[in-house]
Order: structure tokens, then sequence, then C-alpha cells
């Protein structure tokens, strides 16, 4: 009897052993589902938070397409965006631009940071209809502004420091009489084209009508 009783208490003894053994050591009582679960909960976040900024823009775009566009005094202006990583972190940058009949106003623009859209202070809106554009700067970061206004055009290079959209440079070109000034001061036409880029190989930011198919193929359908 005494043996029996032993024998039993070492058959329950050797089942724990190999039971922690497996557990620990690879063996096949070794639980996947915790790991499994948490490999979907990091990849769900994952998702989450790439679709932040399209949530956010999008909420933006709505509210503009409710604004009366008043600042111009212009029938027919209308509201129009552009969609541009300017510091090349990944999260494009949201700008606000105000058209008319191949006038625009840079308005406003918008980053995202913290979960929100958040409106940049920049240096971008004149106030007022003008002819020109943004286009990308020389190197792929940064914007500039470029202005024509006949003779003379105009061009200001931004950059993007944390919350701020601010000017770097700004310079002036009158290519009929090989005038050519940065900072107000004179240049060569290669030292200017250093900084603001050669008219060919500009490539222009493109403006969007808020439309809910734009917001889908633009906003949500970006790709850097």
């Amino acid at each position: 009897m005494r043996k029996y009783i032993f024998v039993t208490c070492l058959l329950a003894i050797m089942a724990i052993t190999f039971t922690a053994y497996a557990t620990t050591n690879g063996g096949i009582l070794r639980p996947t589902e915790p790991e499994l679960a948490h490999d979907i909960s990091a990849h769900q976040e994952a998702v989450t938070q790439a679709a932040c900024w399209q949530d956010a823009y999008m909420e933006k775009l709505h509210i503009y397409t409710r604004l009366p566009v008043g600042v111009t005094g212009s029938i027919g202006a209308e509201w129009r965006f552009i969609l541009h990583d300017i510091d090349q972190d990944g999260v494009p940058e949201l700008f606000i631009v105000v058209y008319y009949d191949g006038f625009v106003d840079n308005h406003t623009v918008y980053s995202f940071e913290d979960g929100n859209a958040v409106l940049l202070k920049s240096a971008l809106s004149m106030g007022s209809l003008f002819r020109g554009g943004i286009y990308i700067a020389p190197g792929g970061t940064g914007v500039i502004r470029y202005i024509n206004t006949g003779a003379v055009s105009h061009y200001l290079r931004l950059e993007l420091f944390g919350v701020s959209l601010s000017r770097s440079v700004y310079g002036d070109a009158v290519p009929l009489v090989d005038s050519f000034r940065v900072n107000a001061l004179s240049v060569t036409e290669d030292e200017f084209e250093y900084i603001f880029g050669c008219p060919d190989k500009r490539t222009w930011l493109v403006l969007h009508e808020i439309t809910e198919a734009n917001i889908k193929d633009i906003i949500f359908g970006w790709q850097q």
C-alpha cells in the first residue's frame, strides 16, 4: 500500500515538473494566444495612428466647405487645398488657399501634432489675390512661394520649425535686365537659382477642389 502511494506521488511530481518545463522551454504546452493578441493590438494601433491625420484634415476641409469666401470680394472665389510634406517627416501638411480665375491667396496651413490639426504660424498669406503659386524648394524640404507681378518676380523660401512655417530667405528677379537679388543683395543668376531653383525644374504644388472625391483620393489615398 505504501509503495502504491509512493509511486502515485512520484508520478504526480513528474507530471508537474514536465508541465513547468514545457511551459518555460518551448514545449507543446507553451501558450501562444497572448503574444498573438499583443501583435494584433499593436497592428491595430499603428493603423489607427496612421489614419489620424487623414481624419483630422478631413474635418478641417468639411468646415471650409461651409465657410463663405468673403476675404477677397470676388464673386466665384472658392476654397481649395494642397497636401504636401514640407519637412519630409512622413506626415504631410494641409494648405488652404483661396482661388479665383488663376489668382490665389495662401490662406492657412495646418500640421498634425498630438492628434490634432494645428494651425501653423505662416508667412505665406498675402491677404489678397495674386498670380503665382507654391513649389518645392531645391533639396526637397521647404517650399517657395512665387508671385508674378509682371516685370518683377518675387520669391519667398519657407521652412517648417515646430508650429511655424517661417521665412528663411527671400528674393526678387527681373531676368530681362539681368537683375537678381537675395535678401536685397545683388547676386548672379546661378547663385539665385541655387537658392530658388531653375525655372524649368520646379515641382509645383497642385490646388485641389474640396470635394468628397478629392478627400477620398488625395487625403486618404496619399502616398509619400
